[in-house]
């Protein structure tokens, strides 16, 4: 019968060949730092197998249930590490501590390479210093305090990666960068986590990459409010990220009243995965954004609502609502067509959420996707010209589609 040293290098071996197989690790130097660490040091308490899924664990919960901090999911931490493109003898800071990528990042770092990793709560900073003591790891510098202020002390620094949920980029990030530096953080942008790298273009910062991804969020006195939820009904929930705030009496009643869909004609296979991008493309060009929650179909008075997995993009106005929808275009299953359910008295907004669409289709389809460009010299008042401007504190944020 196996040791647990036996048995755990045996599951890390599993583990690394899978994340290879899968793609998301692809750097030697990834995979040796993934075969170097022990990820059951980092999660204490749980089963060898659970320490080894493909899965997120969480370490806090506060009083309600809600996690606080995590160790994030292997496939999103080789992703990251992927990302930031780590060097030996790189200066790395982390904001967020669990431990584990703290301690692969020490390996990818080497000897002459620094690692420093920041956490606002005092008790993952202590957790995460026992798991790396019991792992062996060290030379990692530990820091209690607000990670949206840094570590300036530490910097400047050739990589900066964050592990939980921002809603805007820091300026301290960017100003304890070097030239050549690198950020890769988990972004709330208008409701959507995305996770995006930036590097320096000139005088402002340019990220892409646009993964889905979902991390706790940040806490600390610069941390956005969480998602607002308007209750729309039994099981309706319409989640928003700023701007004006739905009537919920009002469109519940419109929800209650007909139902009406206008198609588009765009018609995409499963296999093209255009969900995301569709999603993203909607937030940036709606200027009501949300997303509609039913889990599954849900009633208000006679009238049936159901959104799509994950939640339906949604707009709304004084006294309507229209939200994706989607239809089979072939009998196989494998195509679908993007429509607009609408409901309220004047579908003008529901024909303009279509147009749209067909927008999208006709000269973003395949395209390479949007770019985030933060502006770190200038003032929000300052900023003109395309893209959506993020409703956020800090530098300008603006998307871009090419």
């Amino acid at each position: 019968m196996l040791g647990v040293e036996s048995t755990a290098a045996a599951l890390n071996a599993g583990l690394v060949e899978e994340l290879e197989h899968s793609g998301r690790i692809v750097s030697p130097q990834v995979a040796a730092a993934f075969r170097a660490v022990r990820r059951d040091l980092f999660v204490p308490g749980i089963p060898l197998d659970d320490a080894y899924r493909d899965d997120a664990v969480f370490t806090k919960r506060d009083a309600d249930g809600s996690p606080l901090s995590s160790v994030s999911a292997p496939w999103l931490v080789a992703t990251m590490l992927e990302r930031l493109g780590v060097r030996q003898g790189d200066r790395v800071l982390e904001i967020g501590s669990g431990g584990y990528n703290a301690a692969l990042l020490r390996h990818l770092v080497g000897p002459h390479g620094s690692v420093t990793s920041q956490d606002i709560d005092p008790e993952v900073i202590e957790r995460a210093a026992r798991c790396l003591a019991g792992a062996g790891v060290d030379g990692v510098r530990l820091v209690t305090g607000d990670g949206t202020l840094g570590v300036p002390a530490g910097g400047p620094y050739d990589r900066l990666v964050v592990t939980v949920q921002a809603t805007s980029i820091a300026p301290a990030w960017l100003e304890q960068l070097t030239d050549e530096g690198r950020l890769v953080v988990p972004l709330r942008i208008r409701g959507l986590g995305r996770l995006l790298t930036f590097v320096r273009e000139d005088d402002h910062w340019v990220g892409d990459g646009w993964d889905l991804c979902g991390f706790v969020r940040m806490r600390g006195p610069a941390a956005r409010n969480p998602l607002m939820t308007t209750r729309l009904g039994d099981g309706i929930r319409l989640r928003w990220d700023g701007g004006p705030q739905p009537d919920a009496d009002v469109l519940t009643a419109a929800l209650a009243g007909e139902r009406r869909e206008v198609w588009t004609g765009v018609a995409v296979g499963v296999a093209e995965g255009t969900r995301p991008v569709v999603d993203l493309w909607l937030a940036t060009v709606l200027d009501v954004f949300g997303r509609l929650h039913t889990g599954g179909a849900a009633s208000v008075g006679e009238a049936t609502v159901q959104a799509l997995p994950g939640g339906s993009p949604a707009t709304w106005t004084r006294d309507g609502l229209a939200h994706l929808v989607m239809r089979p275009a072939d009998t196989g299953g494998s195509r679908f067509e993007y429509g607009v359910a609408w409901y309220g008295r004047d579908g003008a907004f529901a024909e303009d959420f279509a147009a749209q669409l067909r927008h999208w289709d006709r000269d973003h389809r395949g395209g390479p996707g949007p770019v985030l460009r933060v502006h770190p010299k200038e003032s929000r008042d300052q900023r003109t010209g395309a893209g959506r401007l993020l409703d956020r504190p800090g530098p300008p944020a603006v998307i871009t589609w090419p």
